[in-house]
This record gives C-alpha cells, sequence and structure tokens, in this order.
C-alpha cells in the first residue's frame, strides 16, 4: 500500500469521529447527523478503518479504499443534511464516484432510511471496495 497523499493524509478516523461529536455538543445534539456518527463508530469498531481513508467535505464524509490504487478516483461519499446532494429528512445518501474509469456503474446514488444508514454503507464499501468489515 502507497502512502496517502492529499487530502486523505493526516486524517484518520479517530479525527473524525472527534469532529463530528464537537458539533454533536455545540449544535444541540446534531440530532439530523447521528447517522453520520453511528457509520464513523462503526467503521471504528470494525477492524478494518486502517483500510479506509476518510476526510470530510463539509459536513459529508468522503471515504476511499487505502488498499486500491484507485484513491481518490474512487470514492464513497456519505452526503450530510447538510450537504449541497440534496438529502430528504430522515434519509442517508450514499455515492459512489468512479471518476477515473468511466464505465458502467461508475456514479452510483443511493437513497436510504436513517435506520438502514449503516448496513448500506457497508454494503457499499464491500461492493465497490471488496472490504468487509
Amino acid at each position: 500500500m502507497g502512502s496517502v497523499r492529499g487530502e486523505f493524509s493526516g486524517t484518520g478516523w479517530a479525527d473524525v469521529a472527534e469532529r463530528f461529536d464537537e458539533l454533536h455538543r455545540e449544535h444541540d445534539g446534531f440530532a439530523s447527523h447521528q447517522h453520520m456518527r453511528d457509520i464513523i463508530a462503526s467503521v471504528l469498531a470494525s477492524g478494518v478503518a486502517g483500510r479506509l481513508g476518510v476526510t470530510t467535505s463539509m459536513h459529508d464524509l468522503v471515504v476511499v479504499s487505502l488498499d486500491a490504487r484507485t484513491w481518490p478516483h474512487e470514492t464513497i461519499r456519505v452526503a450530510s443534511p447538510s450537504s449541497l446532494v440534496p438529502v430528504r429528512d430522515g434519509h442517508c445518501v450514499l455515492v459512489f464516484d468512479g471518476r477515473k474509469r468511466r464505465r458502467q456503474g461508475s456514479h452510483e446514488v443511493q437513497e436510504h432510511p436513517v435506520a438502514e444508514a449503516v448496513p448500506a454503507f457497508w454494503r457499499m464499501v464491500e461492493d465497490k471496495f471488496g472490504i468487509r468489515r
């Protein structure tokens, strides 16, 4: 595995968890973003956090596989309720973008109820990156 460069260097899942915990404390629970905190917690508990790079864009999570040489060309974005990506109340939006390879399935948007955010995230991680928790 090569070294992580650019926006994925110096940021890890624990850093992102700490930032979302701050937002939770500062913004009266940040309840609309709880599924984001749940996804972060599931990655930290998964045993494979070191195989997934993460950064944030506004309050979105941007995830890459550190196993593959495709990053940052293949990303999974977990769109937050405050994202530029339209997110309906009570829902989670996952966006896969395979910008490097214009092929079937290079851009995919999935919407799920927030109660299904964690399993939906892991299904996409397994499908797109081949990484299981």
